[in-house]
């Protein structure tokens, strides 16, 4: 059951990350927050390369750190004319700095080789920030497969760690929190996905129905 847990987590956000690549690429954006990014990114490099804990879950966790690194690339490129590169490369560069010492301090702090309570603090910043990104920006860059691609994908992730560490406040907090949100940004992402459309000509209260 933990493996099937573990494979799910892992099928799941390798599909949300693969969707935010080809919907930033269809519309032109960066389709991931750059703090959230930016707080993935360290994490896997930490929790990838320098402290791995399993061996399987190092393999998904380099895997998503490629996709990632292709993300920050699409936020890099379509954002050149809006920023000077030297204020771009302040901003990332403080944001990796300080999201990978973070993750760091927290796991010696908080005794925490897994990175489990950074890893679903980052979920919980990006639930958040997704719905604000969607109040931004509309539905650039996002979609509903991607809403739900990351919402099953950190509900197996949620299960197994409950599984785990079932006398954990803090992470049941995040659990349920996570949840709610992902829950939330799903409806949002579909009442803007589903557009009545009046057609021309037709006569009052004939409307189409147009899903994108």
């Amino acid at each position: 059951m933990d493996l099937l847990l573990l494979l799910g987590m892992a099928f799941f956000w390798t599909i949300t990350y693969l969707l935010i690549i080809y919907q930033g690429f269809k519309d032109r954006t960066c389709g991931m927050p750059l703090a959230a990014l930016c707080a993935n990114l360290t994490w896997e490099l930490l929790f990838g390369f320098f402290m791995p804990f399993n061996p399987l879950q190092q393999i998904i966790t380099i895997v998503w750190f490629a996709l990632d690194i292709i993300i920050l690339l699409q936020f890099l490129y379509y954002t050149r004319h809006e920023y000077s590169p030297k204020k771009i490369a302040v901003i990332v560069g403080s944001l990796l700095a300080t999201a990978f010492l973070l993750h760091y301090g927290v796991s010696v702090e908080f005794h925490d080789p897994e990175g489990k309570y950074t890893a679903f603090g980052i979920n919980l910043m990006m639930s958040i920030l997704f719905i604000q990104m969607l109040f931004q920006k509309d539905l650039l860059g996002q979609s509903r497969f991607i809403a739900w691609a990351k919402m099953l994908g950190t509900l197996c992730a949620s299960v197994l760690s409950y599984k785990l560490y079932p006398d954990s406040l803090l992470l049941m907090f995040m659990y349920v929190l996570i949840f709610l949100f992902d829950v939330g940004y799903i409806l949002l992402v579909q009442s803007r996905s589903v557009k009545i459309v009046q057609r021309p000509g037709a006569k009052q209260g004939n409307s189409q129905q147009i899903i994108t």
